[in-house]
């Protein structure tokens, strides 16, 4: 019964995904509006800006904060104190931030064992390497948290969250420290 049950989100975002809860065997892509991918804190040459790092990050707070094992495949550098201060607990997060091209097999590799999972996509994914982690994120009832661009991921996700425009708090014409940054998620999917 405990593999039917949803996982916990925090709870600013428990508004954002049917049921209020990370429903286990669920598809969830992030992006921003922009068409970035995003970092949670730029983190990475190859993302930036836009938030959907921060936000894919944070769906993993609640569930590792419970003890469900999550881990972050692909995702480079994220800032290890950027994810902690987003609540993730970092006792129940594995991360395999450099896989190169063997990102799928790394990914199918962790579904197994793991109840979240967030990937970040290099690039494109071909059509079969998608449905094989989704067949595969489904049959082992893991959340696979998609973090990507807009037509990156060729398979149709059970929610898909885009961050549109942000606001920062904190900086007041250009003194100050950032406290914060308000941003709008759109929620779609089935």
């Amino acid at each position: 019964a405990s593999r039917d049950q949803l996982l916990p989100l925090l709870p600013d975002l428990v508004a954002l995904l049917p049921g209020g809860g990370l429903q286990r065997g669920a598809v969830i892509t992030v992006d921003s509006g922009d068409g970035r991918a995003g970092g949670p804190d730029g983190g990475g040459a190859r993302r930036s800006g836009g938030g959907a790092g921060t936000l894919a990050f944070a769906l993993l707070a609640a569930a590792s904060t419970a003890g469900s094992w999550c881990a972050a495949v692909a995702t480079g550098d994220p800032g290890i104190l950027a994810i902690a201060e987003l609540g993730v607990d970092l006792d129940h997060l594995a991360l395999v931030p450099w896989p190169g091209s063997a990102w799928p097999e790394a990914t199918a590799a962790v579904l197994d064992d793991m109840d979240v999972v967030l990937v970040c996509p290099p690039g494109r994914v071909r059509p079969g390497v998608a449905r094989r982690l989704v067949a595969r994120a489904r049959q082992r009832r893991a959340v696979l948290v998609v973090q990507a661009g807009p037509g990156t991921w060729p398979e149709g996700p059970d929610v898909r969250l885009t961050v549109e425009g942000g606001v920062w708090e904190g900086v007041d014409r250009g003194h100050g420290h950032l406290r914060g940054r308000h941003v709008e998620v759109v929620t779609s999917g089935r």
